[in-house]
Formats: structure tokens, C-alpha cells, sequence
């Protein structure tokens, strides 16, 4: 799962995706210089604010590419 987060992180150009967690939470990922990788979780930092969720990795279900608009 990590190397499908990382591959949509360096994406060029970037695609939104959002992370599924088992419990059924989702986060959007709409810039990846929101996100700091680590080795058991993950930031998601919300755009102009100070607020973040710490997900740990072995509790992410999914990740999808947000369908564009378009």
C-alpha cells in the first residue's frame, strides 16, 4: 500500500487520491506537500490550517484516485 501512496505522491502531474482507512474514513490528498511519509504512518496536513490526522499505515483499507470533475 505504502508504494501506491508514493507513486501517487510523485506523480507528475498530480493526481487528488484519498486514502480509505478499515474504519471507513476517507482524507483527500489534494497536494502532496500535505503528506510526510514515515515508516509505520502518515501525516495528512489540512490545507490552510493547523490541523493534521496521523494515520497508521496498517489501517489503510484503500486508495483511489479522486474521478476529475471534467
Amino acid at each position: 500500500m505504502i508504494e501506491s501512496i508514493i507513486e501517487l505522491l510523485d506523480r507528475e502531474p498530480f493526481v487528488p487520491f484519498q486514502i480509505v482507512l478499515a474504519s471507513g474514513e476517507s482524507y483527500p490528498i489534494t497536494d502532496p506537500h500535505l503528506v510526510a511519509l514515515g515508516k509505520s504512518q502518515l501525516n495528512v496536513y489540512a490545507p490552510k490550517s493547523d490541523r493534521w490526522s496521523i494515520l497508521r499505515l496498517s489501517q489503510i483499507a484503500s486508495v483511489d484516485v479522486i474521478p476529475s470533475a471534467a
